[in-house]
């Protein structure tokens, strides 16, 4: 039998894998050999990385935040207002010329709507009465920064209150305007430090008060604050009573399970009724539940975000450039070594991939870097102010990557073809 003549032993043909992991190879080293050129040229990546993690970060850490604050106040109840927005805001022209809900509509409510299981009353105490701000008061300590609110006594229920001790007041206390408060956790650790507060007495604004309740630290914040931690409740009956010019009131109405809708469209229509409004006539106040506060939310959270990606576009387009250019300068300085490589038998493709790895590189090493720093400086301001959000969330650190690396293949693509399409003879005479 004819023995086989074996061909003459040449060099197996690349793999793929190999290609990229030379092609990689001369990329780092050209980049280590030029690092502040490359340095600057990254310097937009790393501005727009930088932009797009913090801004994240934030917009993710506020947006849980809020969620959580309003689903304390519960996932099935409906809030009715006589304006719209936060209580605590100035009023718009418009809303200002609303007359306020009254206390008494709760009841109605709840004996009127089928789809209602209960309705509570909340009212808004002035931050200022006589002239003179409201200052809790005992013993040496003090405190100015309270917030004074009356509510009816299933209030506390409606809104899932939890009690780190005590109760909530009864409802002779509210009918008898007794002179007894639930404190939020922050007022009790300002005036009572860790000792109990239960049964003791403060004052407020001249009067006497005595702990009957002490709510629990709430657990949804706003940059790590809940605005009911600060609250000193009182029965409604001694608010109208103490208060009289406190007309600001806030319904709670707690749905039967499943029956949201059902329930904002019957307080909507007994809420209309006990108001007077004719057919056709608009609302004069607010309905809104917890996840349509959080859904309105979330479109300005997405304004913002969509603004802020604009921003680092435009970061990213400047990076890119300044990758273009140092992709070109690179090219021109190695024409000699390209043509070199093309004249040995490297392939064009071999080429091309080189630069476009080293464009890539490039801008990678932008987003690391302001991912990386991003990081950090989400740690400093956490020191700072401990609820802030820190940790960035994993969509932006991958996206962010992503659109940096994107940027340096797309930035690098033209001077790594012009660097595939040199003449290996034009390039080795190339001074």
């Amino acid at each position: 039998m004819e023995a086989r003549v074996r061909p003459p032993a040449f060099p197996m043909r690349s793999t793929w894998a190999v290609d990229a992991a030379e092609a990689g190879t001369l990329a780092l080293d050209s980049l280590r050999s030029q690092p502040l050129r490359s340095g600057l040229a990254v310097a937009g990546v790393v501005i727009g990385i930088v932009t797009v993690v913090l801004v994240a970060t934030v917009l993710v850490g506020v947006r849980n935040g809020i969620a959580g604050l309003f689903r304390e106040l519960g996932t099935e109840n409906v809030f009715a207002f006589h304006r719209a927005g936060d209580p605590y805001s100035p009023a718009s022209d418009k809303d200002a010329q609303r007359k306020p809900l009254d206390v008494r509509f709760a009841a109605a409510i709840s004996a009127s709507a089928t789809s209602v299981r209960d309705a509570a009353a909340q009212i808004i105490v002035p931050p200022i009465v006589d002239g003179r701000p409201l200052v809790a008061r005992y013993g040496s300590n003090e405190s100015d920064t309270v917030l004074v609110e009356g509510a009816t006594p299933n209030f506390f229920e409606i809104t899932g209150t939890e009690f780190r001790a005590g109760r909530p007041f009864t409802d002779l206390e509210h009918r008898s305007a007794a002179r007894v408060a639930v404190i939020g956790s922050n007022v009790a650790r300002a005036l009572f430090g860790s000792t109990s507060a239960i049964g003791k007495a403060f004052t407020l604004g001249g009067d006497t008060y005595y702990v009957v309740g002490e709510a629990a630290p709430r657990r949804g914040t706003f940059f790590g604050e809940n605005r009911q931690d600060s609250v000193i409740s009182l029965p409604a009956g001694t608010v109208a009573r103490r208060f009289p010019d406190a007309t600001q009131t806030i319904l709670y109405a707690q749905a039967r399970p499943g029956q949201l809708e059902a329930a904002k469209v019957e307080v909507e229509f007994v809420l209309r009724r006990l108001r007077g409004l004719a057919p056709g006539a608009d609302n004069d106040f607010s309905l809104s539940t917890a996840e349509q506060i959080i859904a309105q939310f979330d479109q300005i959270s997405e304004q913002i975000g969509l603004a802020t990606f604009a921003l680092a576009a435009v970061s990213l387009v400047i990076g890119g450039i300044g990758i273009a250019n140092v992709m070109v300068i690179s090219v021109t300085e190695r024409t000699r070594e390209i043509g070199t490589r093309l004249a040995i038998g490297a392939r064009r493709r071999d080429v091309l991939w080189q630069f476009l790895i080293e464009a890539a590189l490039l801008s990678a090493a932008g987003g690391l870097i302001g991912v990386a720093i991003s990081w950090a400086i989400g740690l400093l301001l956490s020191l700072w102010a401990p609820a802030f959000p820190s940790v960035p969330p994993m969509w932006a650190v991958v996206g962010g990557l992503a659109s940096a690396i994107a940027t340096g293949m797309v930035a690098g693509y033209l001077p790594a073809r012009r660097a595939a399409g040199l003449d290996p003879v034009d390039a080795l005479r190339y001074e």
